[in-house]
């Protein structure tokens, strides 16, 4: 996503109103149409000036206020056009001064061909739908593609040559992709897609859509925009977790043995197979084996007791971010989700909690939300840092409730909230762990996604 770019005068409308108000000012000074053809010719090309000098007005004060042009029919002159009237206009003047007939014809024919294509574009606007397909949510970084569909309602008219142009917006900037439609027959609808890659998470909203066309000759573009409305919520890039993630957080995993029954698809593997012993409980007896070896024999498991994880990410930011910040705080949130990814995916007997710590305070619980962890990304994509209150980070939560949670506290702020991290959480809590966003507290621990990409090269 590029920064939106300064808005420039529009050349077209500084020079209609040049064109304009010089036909006026020339026919005021010399009398010269008053002369021929009376006070209707010179009536005439008053209001031609004036409409030209307002139309061009209109276009300079929408090419820096875009707000102002509205949801209706759109006019503009391409340079082709632009060039036709000026012709026209000398081939005007040139049959006046010098009283030529031929030339009156030619300026006849010309205006005649500005006028059919103005009414002809203007017509095949009518009656236009445009409908957009799109995912709700996509990953940064990746490509995905958005569907156009153009229907024509007309019942006798095709539409030609049909530029649909759709705008994106987010904080950070504003695209607009552009599908071109060749024909689109009458009472008919087409289909055309553009592909789209967005590095930056976050809430991107889609629309208006302009709808342009220049058929048949080319000399003028007319325009309409139409309200279609959608939105998408693009998530932030999931990298890799190192080895070293493992060794930062000593106590997650602890091995244990004992006798279990195997109940269900969810249980550990079984560890192995010894003799029964008086106490054990029936049930875990392998009668197969037993048979086979003339003596009973018990199963034996062994699983991961893994302890339950509160995962904390304060996005806090100064007043006055710099570039360099906003980065930082973007790739702790990448490695954050990156973490609750991989504890999902690999801890089926502990759960995780998760508080985002932003403009506004997002708790997610896996408990509550079972099968619902998409809402999880959901909060990443749409967190706004904020510059809060060490205190506030931890008000709030369900500490009694809590059986032995390991606190894992990001921040892009570590060095505060560890002098105050008492003030996050409770005294009962011993296992925290406070880490930072810069890429020098996450060097060993965490691959982001280009790092990834130099890798696989």
């Amino acid at each position: 996503m590029q920064t939106p770019e300064l808005r420039r005068m529009s050349r077209n409308g500084i020079a209609l109103m040049l064109c304009g108000l010089g036909l006026a000012f020339f026919e005021l000074r010399t009398g010269m149409m008053a002369d021929r053809l009376g006070v209707i010719g010179q009536g005439i090309i008053l209001v031609c000036g004036t409409a030209f000098s307002v139309w061009g007005l209109k276009n300079v004060i929408v090419s820096f206020f875009p707000q102002f042009a509205g949801r209706g029919m759109l006019f503009r002159l391409p340079r082709e056009g632009m060039l036709f009237l000026l012709i026209t206009v000398v081939l005007l003047i040139g049959s006046l001064i010098g009283r030529n007939n031929l030339l009156m014809m030619v300026f006849c024919v010309m205006v005649s061909l500005f006028i059919i294509n103005g009414k002809f574009t203007f017509t095949m606007l009518r009656r236009l739908r445009v409908m957009r397909e799109l995912p709700e949510r996509v990953m940064a970084g990746e490509t995905f593609l958005v569907s156009m569909k153009l229907q024509n309602r007309k019942t006798w008219l095709s539409a030609w040559l049909m530029l649909v142009r759709d705008e994106v917006s987010h904080s950070s900037g504003t695209l607009t992709p552009e599908v071109l439609f060749v024909r689109v027959p009458p009472g008919g609808q087409m289909t055309g897609h553009y592909q789209l890659r967005l590095r930056e998470r976050g809430r991107y909203h889609f629309g208006p859509v302009g709808v342009t066309t220049r058929f048949p000759f080319g000399l003028v573009e007319r325009g309409v925009g139409l309200d279609v409305d959608d939105e998408i919520l693009v998530y932030p890039r999931i990298g890799r977790l190192q080895p070293g993630w493992r060794q930062k957080l000593p106590n997650s995993i602890e091995l244990v043995s004992h006798l279990k029954p195997s109940v269900g698809p969810f249980n550990d593997e079984m560890h192995r197979l010894r003799e029964y012993r008086p106490g054990d409980d029936v049930r875990t007896i392998h009668w197969r084996t037993s048979a086979r070896m003339n003596e009973l024999m018990v199963c034996e498991y062994q699983e991961s007791r893994d302890r339950d994880l509160l995962l904390i990410v304060d996005a806090w930011l100064p007043r006055k971010p710099t570039g360099e910040e906003r980065e930082t705080l973007e790739r702790g949130l990448r490695f954050a989700a990156t973490v609750c990814v991989d504890f999902l995916q690999s801890n089926r007997q502990s759960s995780l909690s998760v508080r985002l710590v932003g403009q506004t305070i997002d708790d997610w619980d896996g408990d509550l939300v079972e099968h619902q962890s998409w809402r999880l990304l959901d909060y990443f994509a749409t967190l706004e840092p904020a510059s809060r209150e060490i205190s506030e980070i931890g008000n709030g939560l369900p500490w009694e409730k809590m059986t032995l949670p390991r606190v894992l506290i990001v921040t892009s702020r570590p060095a505060e909230v560890e002098r105050s991290q008492r003030e996050i959480c409770p005294l009962s809590v011993s296992d925290v762990s406070v880490l930072g966003m810069s890429p020098e507290a996450l060097q060993h621990l965490f691959l982001d996604e280009l790092e990834i990409s130099s890798l696989n090269l």
